[in-house]
């Protein structure tokens, strides 16, 4: 029986390789986008430009070098205005291999562009007016140059069903097809409590409902 184990071992390596690479491989879209991601990105485009007291007021192009790191199959950046109020909020929508789309959070993007967190993430829990909750992680931002900004942004990744603030979103979403991410930033005026003075989370309220139908849940085999 010893005679067997070198083997016995070799083939569990194999086994466990093989294993790794194809999960790899679907993480990171080695064989391509899924057919199920392809319908998943027109859907998207779905999205309405105008919601609630809310209305479109650009759209932009991410550039080529995040739109590759990121493997993305679709997304959409948007900036939207409230016709009451005049809060601003820009909302990406990103949709791609689980892989890219899980690792590359706020916490790291911005604070490699002179912001620094001013409070450390948070769970919070929207509740939409169809009745419906969803978990979303929100982070202040304070800029570092001479005119001193704060943001408040929340994100949150589904696989076509409710938004969840996965605490590692890298294996919670390992298995799946492809995956989203919400990430949404809007201005704080100065010296403003993040809680009170939210544009985010009113702009969630309002636009959960409408981004839900614009999302596809993979087909099961």
């Amino acid at each position: 029986m010893k005679r067997y184990l070198p083997i016995l071992s070799l083939i569990l390596v194999l086994v466990l390789t093989a294993i790794s690479g194809a999960i790899h491989g679907r993480m990171s879209n080695r064989w391509g986008p899924p057919q199920d991601s392809r319908a998943a990105a027109e859907k998207l485009q779905d999205l309405p430009v105008q919601f609630g007291s809310w209305r479109l007021q650009s759209s932009d192009e991410l550039s080529d070098f995040i739109e590759d790191t990121l493997q993305c199959v679709g997304y959409l950046l948007r900036t939207y205005a409230n016709q009451e109020t005049g809060e601003v909020v820009t909302v990406t929508i990103l949709l791609g291999p689980p892989g890219p789309i899980s690792v590359h959070t706020p916490e790291i993007c911005f604070s490699s562009r002179a912001y620094e967190i001013r409070e450390e993430r948070q769970k919070v829990t929207i509740r939409d007016p169809e009745g419906a909750e969803e978990d979303f992680w929100a982070v202040t931002f304070r800029s570092n140059n001479l005119d001193v900004e704060t943001l408040r942004v929340y994100y949150a990744w589904s696989t076509g069903g409710r938004w969840m603030a996965a605490e590692r979103p890298r294996f919670a979403f390992a298995g799946a097809p492809y995956l989203y991410k919400l990430q949404m930033a809007g201005h704080l005026p100065p010296q403003a409590d993040p809680q009170a003075g939210d544009p985010c989370r009113r702009f969630l309220q309002d636009f959960l409902p409408v981004a839900k139908r614009c999302l596809v849940e993979p087909t099961t085999d």
